[in-house]
């Protein structure tokens, strides 16, 4: 009997966070939650001429050297006409190099030029700096039900259509 009020809440609990205006509550906040993130990113990018799918494509890179454009279709849910366009764009202003794999010359790994690297982590030190803000504010309980709450919500969807 337990376990089993650790795997669902009673109805008597369910319904004061899973109710409608809580959740609304909950996406609204996560959407301007997102622009305080980027609000200070965006206007880094705009000053490069740079917007929102190439701060995704330079975080994702950076985050796994050697990601394919197939492994960033997946993981950003946009066209491979926007993907080609931004990495273009990337790859024209030398913030990041296509390779050819040694194993498999169909596998085109990206990584980050020094220049991209340094714009990354200009742009992740801008995002890091709120959150730690938030996270100190909210405390290690909060972090971690955080954490767990976007877990589940990180699943990968059906790109577009290629």
């Amino acid at each position: 009997m337990t376990s089993r009020l650790m795997e669902a809440p009673s109805s008597a609990t369910a319904h004061l966070y899973l109710r409608e205006d809580r959740i609304r509550q909950s996406y609204e906040a996560m959407m301007l939650a997102w622009r305080t993130l980027n609000a200070d990113c965006e206007t880094l990018l705009r000053e490069k001429g740079l917007g929102p799918a190439h701060h995704r494509i330079l975080f994702l890179t950076a985050a796994h050297p050697g990601i394919t454009p197939g492994a960033l279709l997946n993981s950003l849910g946009i066209t491979k006409q926007s993907l080609g366009r931004a990495l273009g764009d990337l790859r024209e202003r030398r913030l990041l190099v296509q390779e050819e794999d040694r194993h498999d010359r169909r596998r085109r790994p990206l990584r980050l030029t020094e220049a991209g690297e340094a714009l990354e982590r200009e742009l992740f030190l801008m995002i890091r700096e709120v959150m730690t803000r938030a996270y100190r504010e909210a405390g290690m309980t909060a972090v971690e039900g955080f954490r767990r709450v976007l877990a589940p919500l990180q699943v990968p969807t059906e790109s577009p259509a290629r």
